[in-house]
C-alpha cells in the first residue's frame, strides 16, 4: 500500500535533500524518484494518477 508521508531530514546547509511530502510503500521507503511534494494534497493527487 502506498501512501504519502512527511519526512523530516534534518537539513544540513548545502544539502540537495529536503524535507517534505513524499508517496512512500508501507515500509517507509520513498517511490517514484523521490519526488518532493510542495503539501499533502499534491501528494494525493499524484499518488491517485498512479493508481
Amino acid at each position: 500500500m502506498l501512501k504519502v508521508t512527511y519526512i523530516d531530514f534534518h537539513e544540513k546547509p548545502g544539502s540537495t535533500v529536503h524535507s517534505g511530502w513524499y508517496i512512500t510503500d508501507e515500509n517507509g521507503a520513498m517511490i517514484g524518484g523521490a519526488h518532493r511534494y510542495a503539501d499533502q494534497i499534491s501528494g494525493l493527487r499524484a499518488l491517485l494518477a498512479l493508481s
